[in-house]
């Protein structure tokens, strides 16, 4: 015998509400009282959602996170003072969080002008304390695996873009690398023009000096670079030069400082005080382009994941990675 349309309603609803009751991992949510009978979050379907820090963990319903956080106990220092200079600027990075007269954020894909950074990179940057945060007196930037802004990865980059520029003197970083390959860790400056909104108008004619370069295929390895040229893409240059850890101790297993001597006509690159190479206007003027190296910069700290430099691929499963910078010193030459 047909069934009526008020029994077969009624059958529905009984059948959506049964649904509703068994799809929460909450396991008292009443589908009859409660006003938002939605689905909670589950702590193990390898998704980030609700209020979880990472896949399927952290937040309020699930285990803690993991943490890959090592802080060294060793390693190369610089002093606070030299002669014949004056410390204009600086981050001790003592406090608990980033001091925003000094530094800003740069957030996303980098998208629509700059999509991928540039550099074909996996990641978003966020502001969230889950990839920037302090701890022991150091800033840590932490690469996490996980789905953001349509992205596999997330990790932090920082600026000094209106906020700090300067022209000449030295500079001194403290920091300890990442350990996971497919890591791309880069201290650099930019000149006071390039915006992200226009990166074509300054870059590279504006020039970009990279104090340090890291990837985490190589635990040995560091790069001091400079790029220039004018016309981009048809005339970009850089001229790059490699350092090696010193006595058996990785970049990501001690501090290193990470250091340029930044004069007119010249610049030179250092790690624990050790020269090993140099730029000047010859050096540009050799492959035909302008030296532009003697206008005002500002700072770029950078944890970004695979991209053009990286030689290999990340592992899902070595992240969370950490960056630590214990301080970073800008000297002035007194007059």
């Amino acid at each position: 015998m047909p069934l009526s349309f008020k029994y077969l309603v009624f059958i529905s609803a009984s059948i959506l509400m049964l649904v509703l009751a068994c799809s929460s991992n909450s396991g008292d949510m009443d589908p009859l009282t409660d006003d938002d009978p939605t689905p909670q979050a589950s702590c193990s379907d390898g998704i980030r959602n609700g209020d979880e820090e990472g896949v399927d963990c952290g937040g309020s319903n699930c285990a803690d996170c993991p943490t890959t956080l090592v802080i060294p106990d060793s390693g190369y220092t610089t002093p606070e003072s030299y002669v014949g200079y004056s410390l204009v600027w600086s981050d001790e990075f003592d406090g608990d969080s980033l001091d925003t007269g000094k530094w800003d954020y740069h957030l996303g894909t980098g998208c629509p002008n700059l999509c991928g950074w540039g550099n074909n990179e996996l990641q978003a940057f966020t502001d969230r304390s889950q990839n920037l945060y302090f701890a022991e007196g150091n800033l840590v930037m932490e690469a996490r695996r996980e789905f953001i802004f349509g992205k596999e990865y997330s990790s932090a980059r920082i600026h000094t873009d209106d906020l700090f520029e300067f022209q000449y003197g030295r500079v001194d970083i403290r920091a300890s690398m990442p350990s996971a390959a497919g890591t791309w860790v880069a201290l650099f400056m930019l000149n006071k023009e390039y915006t992200i909104e226009d990166p074509g108008a300054y870059w590279p004619s504006g020039g970009e000096i990279d104090i340090m370069e890291y990837l985490g295929e190589d635990r040995n390895d560091i790069l001091g670079t400079g790029h220039y040229g004018i016309n981009f893409p048809a005339n970009h240059r850089f001229n790059s030069v490699h350092f090696s850890a010193l006595d058996g101790d990785p970049f990501d297993e001690v501090y290193y400082v990470f250091s340029i001597i930044w004069e007119e006509d010249k610049i030179t690159w250092l790690v624990n005080d050790v020269e090993y190479h140099t730029m000047t206007p010859e050096t540009t003027q050799a492959n035909g382009q302008p030296y532009p190296f003697n206008d005002q910069f500002y700072f770029v700290f950078a944890l970004s994941v695979g991209g053009n430099l990286p030689n290999v691929n990340p592992i899902p499963s070595n992240f969370p990675t950490n960056l630590l910078v214990d301080y970073v010193r800008v000297f002035k030459p007194n007059e």
